[in-house]
Order: C-alpha cells, then sequence, then structure tokens
C-alpha cells in the first residue's frame, strides 16, 4: 500500500462560528507529519471571524479549501452535521481517496495523529471506521471522553474508502455518527476508537448548548435508531454519575420520552435495528455477568 504518508487522505471540517478554535486546529492540521492531501473547511452561517481567519490560510496552503453555505436554517446537533460532512466532501475533485475523515473545529491534533491512525487501518484490513480519543483539560489534569467499545468519536472520525462506500456514505439524519458504526459492522467491517492516540478537545462533547440539553438529544436519538428500553436506562443510570450529576441521566430518559409522545421517525431499517438491538442484548448480559 506504500508508505503511511503518501496515503491518499481527505479531511473535512464543518464549522460555524468557531473562530475562537480554528487557529488551533489550523496550527496542528499543517503541524502534522503525514499531511492530508485534501482539507475542506465548511463556513455554515458563521457571523464572527471565521472567514478572516480562514481566506489568509487557503491562500498559503494549496491543500486546504473552505466553502461557504448561507442558509436560513439554526444551528443543530446530528443531521446538520451530516449534510455539512457531505457537502465538503462532494465539493472535492479527488475521487481516489483511501481515507477520509470528519475532524471538528474544536479540535487540536497532535503531530502524528494522521500517522498512528492510518497505521492502524493498514495494520488491521478489516478496520473500516476508526477515530482517537479525546481529552478534556480540568484543574490541569488529562480527563478522557469515554465511549463505549466501537464507538468512534463522531468529532474525529476516519473511514476507509471500501467500508465507506458499503455503508452508503453519511446519512443526513440524527444520529448519524453511531448509524454508521452499526451499518459497518453489520457489513463484516470493524470499528474501534484508540484510546492511545488522544486529541485536546477543546469543549466537552454536546456542551455547546450545554450539558443537558446534550443529554436529552442524546436520548431522542437514541430512540430514532431504536435502542432498547432497557438498554437507555442502562446508560441513563450511567449517565447519572458524570456531571452533571445525577440530572444529565434524567435529561437523557426525558428526551427518550419526549421521543415517544412525538411520534419521532425511526432513521435505522429493521434489520440495523435488529442488529444494534442483539449488541445491546450482548452488553448488558456481559455487564450482569461481571458487574
Amino acid at each position: 500500500m506504500g508508505s503511511i504518508d503518501a496515503t491518499p487522505h481527505i479531511v473535512i471540517t464543518p464549522s460555524r462560528n468557531e473562530a475562537g478554535f480554528l487557529p488551533g486546529l489550523i496550527e496542528s492540521m499543517t503541524s502534522q507529519k503525514c499531511r492530508p492531501a485534501k482539507w475542506v473547511i465548511v463556513d455554515h452561517n458563521s457571523q464572527d471571524q471565521t472567514q478572516e481567519i480562514l481566506m489568509p490560510i487557503q491562500e498559503k496552503y494549496d491543500w486546504i479549501s473552505t466553502i461557504k453555505i448561507a442558509d436560513e436554517s439554526p444551528r443543530r446537533r446530528g443531521g446538520q452535521i451530516a449534510r455539512l460532512f457531505n457537502e465538503g466532501l462532494s465539493s472535492i475533485d479527488y475521487k481516489d481517496w483511501h481515507f477520509c475523515s470528519k475532524i471538528d473545529a474544536d479540535m487540536i491534533l497532535p503531530g502524528d495523529y494522521f500517522c498512528n491512525l492510518i497505521k492502524k487501518f493498514h495494520e488491521n484490513p478489516s478496520l473500516g471506521i476508526a477515530s482517537g480519543s479525546c481529552y478534556l483539560m480540568r484543574g490541569g489534569k488529562r480527563i478522557i471522553e469515554k465511549v463505549s467499545d466501537g464507538h468512534t468519536r463522531g468529532g474525529l472520525k476516519t473511514y476507509r474508502k471500501a467500508c465507506f462506500d458499503q455503508i452508503g456514505g453519511v446519512r443526513e439524519v440524527d444520529g448519524w455518527d453511531g448509524i454508521d458504526n452499526i451499518v459497518a459492522q453489520m457489513n463484516g467491517w470493524e470499528t474501534d476508537n484508540f484510546l492511545e492516540i488522544q486529541a485536546h478537545h477543546k469543549r466537552a462533547t454536546g456542551s455547546f448548548y450545554g450539558s443537558l440539553r446534550g443529554c436529552f438529544e442524546a436520548g431522542r436519538f437514541a430512540l430514532s435508531m431504536g435502542y432498547m428500553p432497557i438498554f437507555i436506562v442502562a446508560r441513563s443510570l450511567h449517565r447519572s454519575f458524570q456531571r452533571p450529576i445525577f440530572f444529565g441521566g434524567i435529561s437523557m430518559i426525558m428526551g427518550y420520552i419526549s421521543g415517544i409522545f412525538s411520534r419521532q421517525s425511526p432513521t435505522m431499517r429493521n434489520e440495523e435495528v435488529a442488529f444494534l438491538r442483539k449488541k445491546q442484548r450482548e452488553r448488558l448480559l456481559n455487564w450482569w455477568k461481571f458487574r
């Protein structure tokens, strides 16, 4: 497959009013030992200094480009982010990529991030989607944002092209960054997040609108994906021991119940839901066995 740094690799970054974070990401991206072939920053309705930051960067580096999307939609998680990613991907006149990454604007990558992650793909031909892990800095301490086994971080996600094509790309629906893992696994691919490959997350996951709202939306997304009720209860109980203590778990349950009463539309097919629930039953049984 050739050397890792010669592997065709593209990166997409959706961004909205992220002028406070973009300089850090840009510095870390341009310092990568295994630099991507293309990087597209999708500027969605930014009203801050985003354009002033991006204009000189794309003039200085021919592998960096930006597209500006101006519409009337308010900022949202979920399907809107997936749409912006797809807009960025479709803007690239470069079809022979082997790997494609979605990197959020509030990340700072270590200089060897892509070298280490793409090395994982080279070592394991069955690895279809992968990410590093995220850490926050609190009181001078590094706090890892934990996720379940096999779940790749939406803000650090990298796809192998063969897997990406087989799963039909990124669906523009809420819960897209969990759906792609499930569909990839259904098709025989492995998905993984690697604890030892760490990126500095400058803003806690889901905290832009507040942690409670983030938990509420996570509950709604879980319903749309077809989570088993007992699994979302277990997940909410687990969430209750993280900040904000107790209320985060309650908010997640309320989001799930809200989706029921609003008759929220499903985002996964029946066979995908069946596969997801099978995985959830296995996790619950393992928890019971090793509790």
